[in-house]
């Protein structure tokens, strides 16, 4: 059985499984996986051969997200395993256990019931195989329109959780236990210098990207991250043509800049967009296949639709930025002063929530729960990266980047196609982590990269130092299609009497006022909640919108 083009697709169980529900479970996934293993205490499907390794006290069955999988003879227990990428199922004598890979990217998802972990690729099918109605998880909702994603190990339902990176799903006193471990990038302490980083990611990312083959349809913006993966493919010729999508922010910028790039390589230019009548089509499709958790529009799902049944692996610049270091909402004034811990963590969090403050789009008194519940959670989910000298990398990784940007080559991607995202892979990352904040700052590690890389595509103008215009043309997230969809949303929901007055005065006449960033955010939050319970509703207890501000 050879892997099909597109991200795994798995579900499973340890415990005193439910034949019938495992069939209805793996039924739901819609992409035909097989029995890879089973036993009176577990079961593995899959659509793909399951990667195997073995050991002298475990052995393992498990499946790789974003990556190529590389055999190694080194790898003996689940810890190895994950270092390198795989996700999966752990048979140690007559225990039973799942693990995650070190750059959690493999959502795998689990719900515990009747004595039984039953766990999924995806939360819809653990869903609707539930023979119980499940609950709204509101410190899920809190994040997701605070910052637009969920945190820790939670989802939308809260009977539904997500294993973090690094960490194990065992069970013991007929329960389900989860871990995180210390990880290998939490026990990287920076010193190899600006230059022996540059060397090792530079060889982690041509190791990475070496499996793809050639005529590669590339993805390719108007930032460096694309870039970095496009020169290094291009200049080996392997590159078939670039495509750009229009980022919906009514001017040309990505696409001009990324054209400029495909021209200095000879290479194919194809410019992406959608059209107005299209958009709450592409809004719905885009929510369900990241499964209602991150908050955005739909400019990215042309991309989707042009990658689809591609053969050759898509590649993907997915956490580059986080971890070569250009941004500095990763690096705010404070964040990088690791050795005040908390308080680096609180300035952190109001870093990372620079793209709207969604909470205003709400009535004023759900602005303060929404936030604390947030802040709470996201102090949770980073304090065991307080006082690391990358504990804003390591941070922002765990919450923005796993839960929120991963959603898109996982889902939104990857449901149809195979992306790869060399960024993510344990030596890119390790490399990145070896040379310190300060040596990295001003994009000195980026510069670093392509100069060894290639030097013309490094100099090329991008986002980074070339100034928006501002909106002139045409937004189909602005569209009457767009904004009739949003008003049938908002209107019925479990937060429709709870929206601010700003927001519903701009929605009764928008013409001619341009939304603020707060509460653009803010209805795209509230609408994809909406979505959600509107596709669920039939899944769920009452929602009672009164317990968000509890």
């Amino acid at each position: 059985m050879s892997a099909p083009a597109r991200a795994p697709v798995v579900c499973g169980a340890i415990g005193s499984f439910d034949p019938e529900r495992m069939r209805r479970l793996a039924g739901l996934l819609g992409d035909a996986p097989r029995t890879v293993h089973e036993d009176d205490s577990s079961i593995l499907m899959l659509d793909r051969e399951p990667i195997e390794w073995n050991g002298r006290r475990q052995r393992g069955l498990g499946w790789i997200e974003g990556e190529i999988w590389r055999a190694r003879p080194d790898v003996v227990d689940w810890r190895g395993a994950a270092r390198c990428g795989a996700t999966g199922l752990v048979l140690e004598g007559r225990r039973r256990f799942l693990h995650s890979a070190v750059n959690g990217l493999a959502p795998l998802y689990w719900i515990e019931d009747r004595g039984t972990t039953y766990f999924s690729s995806r939360i819809d099918p653990l869903v609707r195989s539930s023979p119980d109605l499940l609950s709204i998880d509101w410190d899920a909702w809190a994040a997701i329109i605070a910052l637009r994603y969920p945190l820790g190990d939670r989802t939308p339902f809260a009977e539904v959780r997500r294993l973090p990176p690094f960490s194990t799903l065992r069970r013991r006193l007929g329960a389900a236990r989860p871990r995180a471990h210390t990880s290998p990038w939490e026990q990287i302490e920076p010193g190899a210098g600006l230059a022996g980083a540059a060397d090792a990611a530079v060889e982690g990312l041509r190791e990475a990207l070496s499996p793809i083959g050639r005529s590669v349809i590339c993805p390719l913006s108007g930032g460096r991250d694309s870039r970095m993966l496009f020169s290094a493919l291009a200049a080996e010729g392997r590159v078939e043509r670039a495509v750009t999508v229009s980022d919906d922010e009514g001017e040309t910028i990505e696409e001009d800049l990324a054209a400029a790039v495909a021209a200095a390589f000879g290479v194919t230019h194809e410019r992406l967009s959608g059209s107005p009548a299209s958009y709450p089509q592409d809004w719905h499709e885009r929510a369900m296949r990241v499964e209602y958790q991150f908050v955005d529009h739909a400019w990215l799902v042309p991309v989707a639709r042009r990658v689809e049944g591609l053969r050759t692996p898509v590649p993907d610049g997915f956490a580059i930025d986080v971890f070569v270091q250009s941004e500095r909402h990763f690096n705010p004034p404070g964040a990088l002063e690791h050795r005040r811990r908390e308080g680096a963590s609180l300035t952190l969090f109001e870093a990372l929530r620079r793209y709207g403050l969604a909470h205003r789009a709400l009535a004023d008194d759900l602005h303060d729960p929404v936030v604390s519940r947030a802040r709470e959670q996201f102090l949770a989910a980073t304090r065991r990266f307080r006082g690391h000298p990358s504990q804003n990398l390591l941070s922002t990784y765990a919450t923005r980047s796993v839960r929120g940007v991963a959603t898109y080559p996982t889902g939104l991607l990857g449901r149809e196609a195979r992306v790869l995202t060399p960024g993510a892979s344990d030596a890119v990352v390790s490399a990145a982590l070896s040379a310190t904040q300060l040596e990295k700052d001003g994009g000195a590690l980026y510069r670093a990269i392509f100069e060894r890389l290639d030097p013309m595509a490094g100099r090329l103008p991008s986002t980074t130092d070339t100034p928006r215009s501002g909106p002139r043309l045409e937004r189909r997230w602005r569209s009457q299609p767009a904004l009739d969809a949003h008003r049938r949303l908002l209107a019925e929901g479990p937060l429709a009497e709870h929206l601010s007055p700003q927001l519903r005065a701009w929605l009764a006449a928008p013409d001619g006022v341009e939304l603020s960033g707060d509460l653009r955010l803010g209805m795209e939050a509230v609408s994809l909640l909406h979505a959600w319970w509107r596709r669920y509703r039939d899944c769920l207890r009452e929602v009672d919108a009164s317990e968000l501000s509890g």
